[in-house]
């Protein structure tokens, strides 16, 4: 006999997958209301409807699925089965159905984000904080990591959606661009440039300077600008957390290079100056939020996707 995957013979795999919801509904209403007659007045339906897709099931089965004890119908074994089984299947059905409405209404779900270090204690903190006072079901996964490794992250569907510093373009992204701001030299309040409104690069050459490591797309943006005024410069350190950036300029052991947005904590702190840089690339400094293109974003992480553009536009990028 020909066999389904499993071992189970075909032949039965067939006569269970086409058994009659209709006749399984009617079974469980005999057993509940004890009769046909009583089982056809509950459902609404003529009893010789009922009798003829009983008994249609029972030669489909071969097996007795009623047993007539005086003017009742008893339900067989072997008919409880399978009503057990057409009442496990309406409540996996409901759940499912429960489940599904959970996630239309953002009452469960799980948003995974790929996060550029400098915006994590702002932008997304204000952003996040509507999020999850609002749909606080959703749980929220955060992977940081300088752009490079974001994009990846967002590439390999790690994560649902990037934060991170502008990058070139990638036909595998769908980029969502934030506007631009200035690149600015950030030190403590009791630095010289403090005191100025812009800082000329040549006075760069004058400091200890702090570099984040060549991951950071803000690195390569510095970079590009040392380049274009034909500045060769050393660092006193190279760091690979925003955080260690701005304890060591805030500590008056050099110049941080970052965006006021990404220091703006420690600036409303009094901790740290941020300065904007005096030259044409140091304006362009943008950044991006971005989804791998094809990716078709769950009804939260959609609704956190839109919460992120608005708040991006509201602090002005």
């Amino acid at each position: 006999m020909r066999k389904a995957a499993g071992g189970t013979d075909a032949a039965t795999t067939d006569w269970v997958d086409g058994i009659g919801e209709r006749a399984l509904r009617y079974l469980a209403e005999i057993s509940a209301m004890g009769g046909v007659r009583m089982a056809a007045e509950a459902l609404g339906v003529n009893a010789s409807v009922i009798s003829r897709q009983v008994a249609a099931l029972e030669r489909r089965l071969r097996f007795p699925l009623i047993e007539r004890r005086g003017r009742h119908a008893i339900v067989t074994e072997i008919g409880q089965v399978l009503i057990d089984h057409y009442r496990d299947g309406q409540r996996r059905e409901r759940d499912l159905a429960a489940r599904l409405e959970e996630y239309r209404h953002l009452r469960r779900g799980r948003v995974a984000l790929g996060v550029g270090e400098g915006f994590i204690g702002n932008l997304i903190g204000r952003a996040l904080q509507r999020f999850s006072m609002t749909y606080p079901d959703i749980l929220v996964e955060i992977r940081s990591g300088p752009t490079p490794t974001v994009l990846s992250l967002v590439r390999d569907d790690v994560v649902d959606i990037g934060l991170c510093a502008r990058s070139a373009d990638d036909p595998a992204m769908r980029i969502h661009l934030f506007a631009e701001r200035p690149l600015c030299a950030v030190v403590a309040p009791t630095h010289r440039f403090a005191q100025m409104t812009k800082v000329s690069p040549v006075e760069l050459a004058h400091e200890r300077l702090i570099f984040m490591t060549e991951a950071f797309g803000v690195q390569h943006f510095l970079q590009s600008l040392l380049d274009d005024v034909r500045l060769n410069v050393i660092p006193a350190y190279r760091v690979d957390l925003f955080n260690t950036a701005q304890t060591l300029a805030a500590a008056g052991l050099g110049v941080a290079f970052m965006s006021s947005v990404t220091a703006r904590r420690s600036i409303e702190l009094g901790e740290l100056v941020a300065v904007p840089i005096d030259h044409p690339i140091a304006t362009g400094f943008a950044s991006q939020m971005v989804t791998r293109v094809g990716r078709r974003l769950s009804p939260a992480a959609d609704h956190l996707w839109k919460q992120l553009a608005q708040s991006f536009m509201r602090s002005g990028g």
